[in-house]
């Protein structure tokens, strides 16, 4: 499936409330900047009728994506770069978000950096694969004798292993990129690492996890 071809698909799944395969964060009258890391063209922002008052911000390091999301709307701006390094100034958002892009991130780089730029009291929501669809992918790719594939299959659960055991992944050789899964109990692990607290976990096409970052007493005051 073409690039754009993928991201109009699911720019129409998410403005489908009833599609079965929707999966959205819930934005509230709070979330007056919101972050979406890894955004694609930006779909899940734009199917969310975002108010004028609210500022939405997704980045991505495919300028080819960011380029049909300026096509698709202007209530996004976009920003080419990398979900570990964000461009931004810490504790300005409310809600950060990440749909099923974690994978494709060093995990615990990007979960850094998505604390950082949260305000204190801001949320956090991320949706992920399990591990059972990379073990599935796995099993058909050596059925299908596509050993290349399999190859690749075996180094992103062997990626998600480490994850989970170890909280961290390792890029492939040559091409710096990263791909793992995530279990519920590894990242519930890395978000108490980070502080997150009223951490809940919810079983729907993925798994999609939600925290908030503590208001410190500093803050309160």
């Amino acid at each position: 499936m073409a690039i754009g071809t993928y991201h109009l698909l699911e720019l129409q799944i998410a403005s489908n409330p009833a599609d079965t395969r929707r999966v959205m964060p819930a934005i509230r009258s709070e979330h007056r900047h919101i972050l979406d890391v890894g955004c694609g063209a930006g779909q899940t922002l734009l199917a969310s009728a975002l108010g004028r008052e609210v500022t939405a911000i997704g980045i991505d390091r495919d300028a080819e994506a960011l380029k049909l999301g300026r096509r698709l709307g202007d209530r996004v701006q976009f920003v080419c770069a990398r979900g570990e390094t964000l461009p931004i100034k810490s504790g300005y958002f409310d809600l950060v978000m990440s749909r099923v892009a974690l994978p494709y991130m060093n995990t615990r780089s990007a979960l850094g950096e998505m604390a950082r730029v949260l305000r204190p009291g801001g949320s956090i929501w991320i949706a992920l694969h399990p591990a059972a669809r990379e073990l599935d992918a796995f099993v058909r790719s050596v059925g299908g004798l596509r050993l290349r594939d399999a190859l690749h299959r075996l180094y992103v659960l062997a990626n998600g292993a480490l994850s989970h055991f170890l909280g961290r992944e390792f890029a492939l050789p040559l091409t710096a990129r990263y791909e793992s899964f995530q279990t519920e109990a590894g990242i519930v692990r890395q978000l108490r690492r980070l502080g997150f607290e009223d951490i809940k976990v919810q079983n729907k096409v993925f798994f999609v996890v939600t925290a908030t970052k503590p208001v410190t007493r500093g803050a309160e005051a």
